[in-house]
């Protein structure tokens, strides 16, 4: 269950459709995940978008590990807008809520660990991704201590064997910071399952970013992502995408008609 004594006031929590949704800034995050890692129990962060909203008001499994993770940080424009929006429906005043996408906190961290001397271990990621994840990520910071492993390439029929040999990777190693990119909701599921046997303080889902920091996938330009227009970027790259997008039409409508 999620540890009250670690939120600050500055989180904004809104729950949308089924799913809370934490408003955090990147700053405000380093400096929770930070205590985190310093204490000795164990943290779970999710990084839900419209898709996955959508996903969890179906799938009560995958809604319950979104509400019972430790942050959930809103990555994409539609949870601004539809937090906007339903708090707006409760006190009609405008509140301002900020996004926080997972790369951009998974980055930032691995910057904090290499400065605090932690650990990184990075799972998931086909076909060589994590290990040119895991190389940028080393030539960024200097003297990180990360290790890698790639996991089950088809992580829905992922074996007994298999689960063992990640664990088994994960605790030689001893991550402070788990970053997991299965894509939703496998990754989630998996932290969810395995963490009481992990030896980790902190374990994030980080969908796509070991694709973005191998090269294989280029981040929108800066001015994008300020306007909110990251996932139009994504999809003019990744036209495979519009079958995801077609998940954002029945999100704005749930919203729209939702009574909270």
């Amino acid at each position: 269950m999620k540890n009250q004594s670690y939120y600050k006031t500055n989180i904004n929590s809104v729950k949308i459709l089924k799913t809370r949704v934490d408003f955090i800034s990147l700053v405000d995050a380093i400096t929770l995940v930070g205590d985190w890692v310093k204490s000795n129990k164990q943290y779970q962060i999710t990084t839900p978008n419209p898709e996955q909203i959508v996903f969890a008001y179906d799938n009560y499994r995958f809604n319950s590990i979104l509400n019972r993770s430790h942050l959930a940080i809103a990555d994409g424009i539609g949870l601004i807008l539809a937090a906007k929006l339903l708090s707006f429906k409760k006190s009609f005043q405008a509140v301002k809520f900020q996004r926080l996408s997972g790369i951009d906190l998974m980055t930032a961290l691995c910057r904090l660990a290499a400065d605090k001397g932690w650990r990184v271990f990075l799972l998931g990621g086909k076909n060589g991704v994590v290990k040119k994840a895991a190389e940028q990520l080393v030539k960024d910071n200097k003297g990180f201590k990360l290790d890698y492993f790639s996991g089950s390439q088809n992580i829905a029929k992922e074996t007994e064997v298999e689960k063992k040999q990640a664990i088994a990777k994960i605790n030689q190693f001893k991550p402070d910071f788990l970053f997991v990119g299965f894509g939703a909701p496998y990754q989630e599921q998996w932290i969810d399952h395995n963490l009481a046997e992990l030896k980790v303080k902190v374990a994030m889902s980080v969908g796509g970013s070991f694709d973005y920091l191998a090269g294989k996938v280029n981040r929108a330009p800066v001015l994008l992502r300020r306007i909110g227009l990251e996932w139009f970027w994504r999809l003019l790259n990744q036209p495979w995408r519009i079958q995801r997008q077609l998940a954002l039409i029945r999100f704005i409508f749930l919203v729209l008609t939702s009574k909270s």
